[in-house]
């Protein structure tokens, strides 16, 4: 609550009781206009005495000249030197700026909380902007998707269940999608929508089309999960293991992520043959595999799984007191590479225009970070004009998390 809130502390690092820009200059020409009031009041004063000194040398009396004119003469320099102090400035800029924050948000439905962020915001001079659902529409579908050592494009609803892939790899991708997921499936008036992570949704609508039942699969796993390792972005994965409701006395840990953390962590691959070995040869053509469709740009999103006897889980982690995370993070489990699924994520209305205006018109230089592939980050960088070709020549105009921290330091 107040200060000890994420907004109360955001402000003590900001220094929101710093004047503005603005009301630096509305104090400066208030104390402009004091002195130059000052200054005309002297000089009136001056001529006043002048003209009681040649009234009072006139036939009237010296002592009722100076009782009727004096009151009268300050009474001028009182009026002169409040009328040309300008009090009511700052109430007239915050009326104005009232005015224009409350037409920002009935026009535009930009809600500004304090009053002087419209000015703030006209000091800002770098914009650091996400990829997805910011500069991207976070509205996702799987385009194609890598299985069984064959690229397969997603032309069509019911592409996944007739592209010649084996059951058993079906099954696993299936269960990949809705078993290590965190988004859900609401109803509306006729039809079943997930909701949540836009990557998620996009891969649980991707079974949708296929016709396959995902309001009813997703419930399997109710009640038989055993443990959960978060995404997170400096991972780059996440983890679930199910006690299987397909396979009795199994546990299945089903493993997403990046392709390079996940291919990483695997010592085989599900392939038309079968499970085979994982060689650093086959893991390299993958790579190249995975940076052509993030050149598309797709987001790439890699499944892989591991399974145990539900006896042998139990030993190793659940009496033995051994942390799932841990295991993840020393590779103490070998996974087998399922497939790698490109989602494609198109631009907002209108982004590059407003893009380019932010940075010709308003001379704001537009940053983009993301935790997508580098060169999916640095396609849709390139589509959206917040780079361009002849940027791309100048070093450090993209760089990744590991670069960056080299060259700044650990951030505290």
């Amino acid at each position: 609550m107040g200060a000890n809130s994420t907004r109360g502390i955001v402000e003590r690092k900001l220094d929101t009781d710093k004047d503005t820009a603005l009301q630096t200059k509305l104090k400066n020409l208030e104390k402009q206009f004091i002195k130059f009031a000052f200054l005309a009041c002297i000089i009136v004063l001056a001529l006043i005495i002048i003209m009681l000194i040649v009234k009072i040398s006139g036939d009237e009396p010296w002592y009722k000249v100076l009782f009727q004119q004096s009151l009268r003469y300050a009474n001028i320099l009182v009026v002169l030197f409040v009328v040309v102090v300008p009090e009511g400035l700052p109430l007239t800029i915050g009326v104005s700026l009232a005015y224009t924050t409350g037409r920002m948000y009935s026009e535009d439905r930009i809600l500004v909380k304090q009053l002087d962020a419209p000015e703030r915001m006209g000091e800002v001079n770098e914009i650091l902007v996400g990829k997805t659902s910011t500069i991207t529409s976070g509205e996702m579908k799987v385009a194609q998707f890598l299985c069984e050592d064959k690229q397969i494009k997603n032309t069509r609803k019911n592409t996944l269940l007739h592209c010649e892939l084996r059951s058993v790899t079906l099954e696993l991708i299936k269960e990949s999608i809705l078993f290590n997921c965190s988004a859900r499936i609401e109803m509306d008036a006729t039809t079943y929508i997930p909701v949540g992570n836009p990557t998620e949704v996009g891969l649980l609508k991707f079974l949708q089309d296929a016709d396959i039942p995902v309001h009813l699969l997703i419930q399997q796993k109710l009640g038989k999960i055993k443990a959960i390792s978060p995404f997170n972005s400096f991972k780059k994965r996440s983890a679930t293991v199910v006690q299987n409701p397909n396979r009795k006395g199994t546990v299945t840990v089903y493993l997403k992520g990046a392709p390079e953390v996940v291919l990483e962590m695997c010592s085989s691959i599900q392939s038309a043959n079968g499970i085979v070995q994982l060689s650093p040869d086959l893991a390299e053509e993958l790579r190249r595999e995975v940076d052509a469709m993030a050149a598309k740009p797709l987001r790439v999103i890699s499944f892989a799984y591991f399974e145990m006897n539900e006896d042998e889980w139990n030993v190793q982690f659940e009496h033995s007191g051994k942390e799932f995370e841990q295991a993840l993070d020393d590779r103490n489990i070998q996974f087998t590479f399922l497939g790698a699924f490109g989602l494609k994520d198109p631009l907002r209305n209108n982004v590059k225009s407003v893009v380019n205006a932010v940075k010709q018109k308003g001379h704001v230089n537009v940053r983009m970070i993301s935790g997508d592939h580098y060169e999916t980050a640095k396609k849709v960088a390139l589509k959206a004009g917040i780079i361009n070709e002849e940027d791309l020549q100048k070093q450090y105009c993209v760089m990744d998390a590991e670069e960056f921290r080299g060259m700044i330091g650990q951030i505290e």
